[in-house]
Order: structure tokens, then sequence, then C-alpha cells
């Protein structure tokens, strides 16, 4: 009889390890969140640098904290900016966010933070009308660059 307790209680840890998740140990999502901000068209890329400015890319994390956001903005329907004012994350979702780019992107969650995997709502706030949805992937931390000496 005491092993089921057990049991639960280590399904609720394996249950909760995605949610603790953080760092991310695939570089491959960083080298596809570079090459599509450099695919940007012309719009975009006016949009990427006023974000990404004298920033550099870092190791892609699963979660970010969804409070500490300021802004967010679609440079085009494949690259989503998250600006928490020291640290802008990017987000190429994984089929990317039909018609993000020019509405506006809804995401609730109970967590407190947007984690790969999350859905976010695209929404024509203008007339009230849903447009689509689209699952984020991990983000990738841009920070500015460390002056050397």
């Amino acid at each position: 009889m005491r092993t089921i307790p057990a049991l639960l209680g280590f399904a609720a840890i394996a249950c909760a390890a995605p949610l603790l998740a953080q760092d991310s140990d695939r570089p491959d999502i960083r080298e596809r969140t570079l090459s599509a901000i450099e695919g940007l068209d012309e719009r975009g890329q006016k949009i990427a640098k006023l974000y990404l400015k004298d920033r550099v890319a870092g190791k892609p994390v699963s979660c970010i904290p969804q409070i500490r956001l300021r802004r967010s903005t679609a440079a085009s329907d494949e690259v989503l900016l998250y600006d928490d004012g020291s640290v802008v994350y990017v987000n190429t979702p994984y089929l990317g966010c039909p018609r993000a780019r020019d509405n506006t992107m809804i995401s609730r969650t109970p967590m407190g933070r947007l984690c790969s995997g999350d859905i976010v709502l695209v929404q024509d706030l203008r007339i009230n009308v849903p447009l689509g949805s689209c699952a984020l992937s991990e983000f990738v931390p841009f920070r500015k660059a460390k002056k050397e000496d």
C-alpha cells in the first residue's frame, strides 16, 4: 500500500519536469532562429534591428517569465519577438504563426510564463475576429554584448 503514494509522487515529478525545464540543449533551434532573422523581408529586418541592435544570441530556453515582458511583436509570421527590457527573446514557431505580424498575439497561461508548446492566438482586434493560432518553440535570448576593456 505504501508504494501507491510513492508512485503518485514520482508521477507528479515526471509531469512537472517539462514545466521546470529552462535551458534547451538544442543548438538547431538557435541556428534556425538566426536563419529566420536573416531571411526577413525589409520590413521585418527593420523591426528585428529595432529590437536586436547590439545583442547577441544565447542558448535557447524552454520558458520565459511572462510577467517581465514589456512588449511583443512579430517581425514576420515566422519570427516573434518578446522584450523584457534586458533580454529580447526570439521565437520561431514550429509551423509559423500566420497573420501574426499585422495583428494581435494573445497568450494565456496559468503558470505566469510562456513555454515551448504553448499556443498563441492571433486576433484582429479592430473587428474582434480570431484569425488562427500557433505553437511556440524554444526561445532564443538576445542579450547586450559585453564590452571588452
